[in-house]
């Protein structure tokens, strides 16, 4: 008897409650690759991914590639317990040679593992004998971003390449992509434009092919600080997905104390919203903040999920600028 793996409908409410809105306004579970589609990094979380004009540390790599191009070094992790004992990682670097900066970055979403049924042969196939096995999933993308300063800085541009791949009991599927976007900077304000996941449907044998969630953002981040110490900044982002012709607003906003002068340390608090779900019991606002000792910040999210509790993210960034 041949064995069916369909922990379908489990995956599939796991999704879309652990999705951000901005992909749930898309359509989740409409497009392939969800793990494209999920929030990256520890202080980006916190500001709900409203990230497209940040410049500040590796977590950029995964909204706008041009972002980089403002760093001298910088690296990044992070990790999120979602429902279901389902995990999101992520990871980045970035490292100038020259005037050209060249990162690398992954997110990785393990669904864990969820028993394998059979068809029962009594019920005409309709329902499941559980085998005592279990099946497991889990989805990877890894980007390879290079940006570039023009005019002295006023302006960014930044490319990646990527890669991202599926398995799900076992079938697998992937596809390339390919991100490009550009930054223009003023006295504290910072304007942003990408189009990310730019590729062809994912495919793998016995599969049916999924479109990638190609989206294009738009984004201004505006931040200040004071003489004593004072600062934080305010974020929002237009995100636009292009397969299902949907957007989404997302905001965020951070104020504390920031390492500047001959005070090394900072702490600020955070939080996000993001307008694509018109319900807060989705998930939709988040709040956060960080401690930072000169280049080295450990930043916190939670975000509440009304059936399903709350979610914990955790993250580590450093930065060196030039």
């Amino acid at each position: 008897m041949k064995h069916v793996r369909t922990p379908v409908a489990a995956f599939a409410a796991a999704l879309i409650l652990c999705a951000p809105a901005s992909a749930v306004a898309q359509g989740a579970g409409t497009n392939g690759a969800t793990v494209l589609q999920m929030l990256a990094g520890g202080r980006a979380s916190a500001l709900s991914g409203a990230y497209t004009a940040a410049t500040m540390d590796a977590d950029v790599l995964f909204y706008n590639p041009a972002g980089a191009a403002g760093l001298a070094a910088a690296a990044s992790v992070s990790y999120q317990r979602h429902v279901e004992d389902i995990g999101l990682a992520t990871g980045a670097g970035a490292y100038r040679f020259g005037n050209m900066v060249l990162g690398v970055s992954a997110i990785f979403l393990d669904y864990g593992d969820i028993r394998e049924f059979i068809p029962d042969p009594d019920f005409g196939g309709q329902t499941g004998i559980p085998t005592g096995s279990t099946v497991s999933a889990s989805e990877v993308a890894a980007r390879l971003t290079g940006a570039l300063p023009l005019a002295d800085g006023r302006f960014n541009l930044g490319a990646s390449l990527g890669y991202v791949s599926t398995d799900l009991a076992g079938t697998g599927r992937g596809a390339p992509f390919v991100d490009v976007g550009g930054q223009y900077l003023m006295a504290g304000l910072t304007i942003g434009a990408s189009v990310r996941n730019i590729g062809r449907a994912m495919s793998g044998a016995g599969v049916a092919d999924a479109d990638l969630p190609m989206e294009a953002r738009f984004g201004a981040m505006y931040e200040f600080a004071r003489e004593t110490g004072f600062g934080g900044a305010v974020s929002a982002d237009l995100v636009a997905g292009l397969n299902g012709g949907s957007s989404g607003i997302l905001a965020g906003f951070e104020a504390g104390l920031l390492p500047r002068g001959a005070s090394r340390v900072g702490a600020v608090a955070r939080a996000g919203y993001d307008l694509g779900v018109g319900d807060g019991g989705q998930g939709a606002l988040a709040f956060g903040g960080g401690v930072s000792l000169g280049p080295l910040a450990v930043d916190y999210t939670y975000q509440n999920y009304d059936l399903f509790g709350s979610l914990h993210r955790v993250g580590v960034r450093w930065s060196r600028l030039p």
